[in-house]
């Protein structure tokens, strides 16, 4: 008989950027979609999407409830900034740590004041590193300087890089 598993809960997230130091007040941060290129194919009668191998790009996207310094700081720096996300996912009575590190350039979105409202600022990364990591398994490395795509161990790309190397 199959076991039935509990859902895992997202119990509180914090958002730091650069090293430098904690960005603010977040409740929910986008990680990047992993979507594989393809290519539309006709045959034996039917339209078919198929893999070529090679990803779409990747986004990330957090909206921050404060104003924070260390995002001005970041977004005057000419390199890449680096983002890290710890979470604590919560199943079965148990806690257990998640760890996404981001690295890109990034656009800022201030947002709009309206009294009585939370401020709102958006940020959206244009992704280049991505690490998900969770209770110390690394899940997803994308790193899109150095050609790896590993994916639960597995380096989707190594045939590529050595292919082409």
């Amino acid at each position: 008989m199959a076991e039935i598993k509990a859902p895992e809960f997202i119990q509180d997230i914090n958002v730091f950027v650069n090293g430098i130091g904690h960005l603010g007040v977040s409740d929910e941060f986008e990680l990047p979609k992993i979507q594989f290129n393809r290519e539309t194919q006709n045959a034996g009668g039917f339209e078919i999407d198929v893999k070529n191998g090679t990803f779409q790009k990747l986004e990330a996207k957090f909206v921050l409830k404060q104003y924070s310094k260390n995002v001005i700081e970041a977004m005057s720096k000419s390199e890449d900034a680096y983002f890290v996300v710890k979470g604590s996912v919560f199943s079965d009575g148990k806690a257990v740590p998640a760890v996404a590190t981001i690295k890109g350039d990034f656009d800022l979105d201030l947002g709009s004041w309206k009294a009585k409202e939370q401020v709102k600022k958006t940020i959206e990364i244009k992704v280049k590193f991505f690490e998900l990591e969770v209770n110390g398994k690394q899940f997803v490395q994308l790193d899109t300087k150095n050609m790896i795509a590993k994916i639960n161990g597995t380096d989707l790309l190594a045939e590529l890089r050595s292919n082409i190397a």
